[in-house]
This record gives structure tokens, sequence and C-alpha cells, in this order.
């Protein structure tokens, strides 16, 4: 079931870093015609790079992707099936293993074969290759969400606008996986509402120490992430102040996480998943 953030008023705190405003909230003060995902041009928008819902920040990290993987000499294409992560993986076998732990490495290569052989990834729900031959850290590419979300119409005016039809996830594991969660974030597009915090850290209770379990496997955890942030009505941002960053993203997960930790977390009625 999933869990939405409650405080009492009294004691709630503001976060002090979080920069985008709840994307329901935002939805509902906006005009009506504000709220659709407007597919930009030159005359509406000179400045296109920072009005067009981060489809120019997606383009410069898939250039960085690329300028990274050719200085560590990887193949120029990226996989983009597990299948392919495993391959690229043991020519850097040597690499991955002055890193990691055992366990850690089994049960991540594990996880990859698991989702190679799964619904989702065979029906392109979402796709997950290896950034660098860095078993530790994915990029995860969400493309089918629900028909009826305004999610899936941004995207779809985004794809006709800038070619770009995926929410594209960066999911980094620690030392101790799988006994503490992955840490989630989204890189590009930007995204508001949907429990998407600032920096791009998701506000999910399963990603969280207290809410973690080591029998959850990544398909499950991928899919349950793509349902909250339909829940929660995510948009993707028209206007980009500024990009999403790691150090962001996680001093907005540590509040959340110290939150959480203070005030618990609240089930939402039935309806609501």
């Amino acid at each position: 079931m999933l869990r939405m953030f409650s405080t009492k008023k009294k004691g709630k705190e503001k976060d002090p870093n979080n920069d985008v405003d709840d994307g329901a909230a935002a939805a509902a003060r906006a005009p009506a015609e504000a709220r659709a995902f407007p597919i930009l041009d030159a005359e509406e928008d000179t400045q296109i790079t920072h009005s067009d819902g981060g489809a120019a920040l997606y383009r410069q990290l898939e250039q960085q992707a690329e300028a990274d993987r050719q200085r560590a000499g990887s193949a120029s294409a990226t996989p983009h099936t597990p299948a392919a992560a495993i391959k690229t993986t043991k020519a850097g076998a040597q690499k991955i293993e002055a890193q990691s732990q055992r366990v850690l490495q089994k049960r991540l290569m594990k996880e990859l074969r698991d989702l190679d052989k799964s619904p989702s990834v065979k029906e392109k729900v979402f796709t997950v290759s290896l950034v660098n031959d860095n078993l530790f850290e994915w990029d995860v590419r969400l493309y089918k969400f629900d028909p009826d979300s305004d999610l899936y119409s941004d995207l779809q005016l985004l794809q006709r606008a800038h070619g770009i039809d995926n929410i594209w996830l960066r999911v980094s594991f620690p030392s101790n996986f799988p006994f503490s969660p992955p840490f989630c974030r989204v890189l590009a597009p930007l995204v508001q509402g949907g429990y998407v915090l600032s920096g791009g850290a998701i506000c999910m209770e399963l990603l969280t120490p207290d809410g973690w379990s080591q029998a959850y496997r990544m398909e499950s955890v991928i899919v349950q992430l793509m349902s909250t942030i339909i829940k929660g009505k995510a948009r993707i941002v028209k206007a980009v102040r500024r990009e999403f960053s790691e150090e962001q993203a996680r001093r907005s997960y540590d509040y959340l996480v110290k939150t959480h930790a203070k005030y618990g977390w609240k089930t939402p009625p039935k309806g609501d998943g």
C-alpha cells in the first residue's frame, strides 16, 4: 500500500531546500489554460532551453554520459537491457570487484538477470542500463504510464516537441545493499508533484531505512515508484529554474527521513491505493 506524508500542523516544518511546489497544489492554483504542458517554439519563448520542461537538460545529460563512456573506454552505445549491462559489467569486473563485497555483487547481478526476464522490461515499461559499467549505479528510463494521467499527456507533448518519451531516473546502491535501500532520483525531464522532492529525490516509505526490506526486488520497486508518482499527480515542469542535482536531492532525502522518523507516515484512503 502506498503511504503519504502527514504531520501535525503545529509541528510541521518547511523543507528549506524545496524550490518546487507540490504538483497538485500548483495545478489547482493555475488557470485551466496553463495546466497543460505547452509545445514551445522560438517565437513563444526565446529562452527555449529554460522553458522546455527539461528537454535541453535531458540532451545535455545524454551527451555528458556518452563523453564519460568514451573516456572510460566503454562501448559508444548505451546498453538498454539488463542482459547487455551484464556483458559490459563482466568487461569491467576487476574495477567492480575492488569496490564491492561479494554478496552485493551477486545480488545486483541477480537483479539484472531477473529484470532481463521480467515482463516490465520485455514490454518496455521501463529500461535499465549501467552508468559507466558501474554495477552500483543504474540509469532507469520510465516509459509506460497510465494513459489517463497528466504525466502521460505531458510526455506525449514532450515527445512531439522534443523527441523525449521517458522519465530518466538514476538509482544508486549503497555498499550494504540489500540491507539498505537504493537512492533514487529524477534526472530529467524535471518533474514536480507526485512525491518528487527538491533535487529530484522521491518520497516513498519503502525507499527509507524504516520502510525498506531486503526481500524487495528492483522490478517491484520501480513499478511501485511509477505508481507513486502517478497517484501523486506528477507533472513535467514547464519552466526550469535550475537543474536537479544529486547534492540537493540527498539533502531533501535526509530531510524526508528525519521528518518521517519524527511524525510517522499516514496511510491514504483505500481509493488512493
